[in-house]
């Protein structure tokens, strides 16, 4: 009888720890497949985030779009010209209001400082050029290149001065519209 105990003992001590070890492994089972789950979600996320950031690139470089993006900098660019270098008292508040879609408010303050234009003085520009510097039209910063004769008319004494002017911009996309930042003139950068 000894013998059966010892024999049910060793028995019942072997299923046990058979039980516990299937138990473990099933539920080392159930923790690894959830962590491989939330492996795999993690992937999937940032193979869409990857996806959907190469068709945004893909559109804004699509040929098409990259000229929908140079006509608007270029009508934007003429339109700072325009209004910027093109001075005569009968249009300054028009160009005034003008200027809040082109230009950044610190521009609008340096070109129209007053209400009212009181110069002695009528400017025109011709021959404008306008080359875009940075390539990468889809980006939301781009730097211009302008090239244009401005004539100096003084009302005083009926003169006429006419000068070449090489102008380089930085113009930012500010909610789908591009707006003229910064300007200096390219050759006093270059000479320093």
């Amino acid at each position: 009888m000894n013998n059966r105990l010892l024999f049910g003992l060793l028995l019942f001590s072997l299923v046990a720890t058979t039980v516990f070890n299937v138990y473990v492994a099933g539920t080392s089972s159930k923790d690894d497949m959830q962590a491989e789950i939330r492996s795999l979600e993690v992937e999937k996320q940032q193979a869409l985030e990857e996806k959907n950031e190469l068709k945004h690139t893909l559109k804004e470089e699509d040929p098409a779009e990259i000229q929908k993006h140079k006509k608007a900098l270029e009508g934007q660019v003429s339109a700072f010209i325009e209004t910027a270098f093109v001075q005569n008292k009968e249009m300054y508040q028009d160009r005034k209001k003008r200027a809040k879609n082109i230009m950044s408010d610190e521009l609008v303050n340096t070109f129209f400082p007053t209400n009212v234009y009181k110069g002695e003085t009528e400017t025109s520009v011709d021959d404008v050029e306008v080359f875009i510097k940075t390539g990468n039209l889809a980006s939301n910063h781009v730097q211009v290149i302008v090239r244009l004769e401005h004539t100096l008319h003084s009302l005083k004494n009926d003169q006429n001065q006419v000068s070449p002017v090489f102008i380089e911009m930085n113009v930012q996309r500010q909610k789908d519209q591009w707006i003229i930042t910064d300007f200096q003139d390219f050759r006093e950068e270059r000479n320093e």
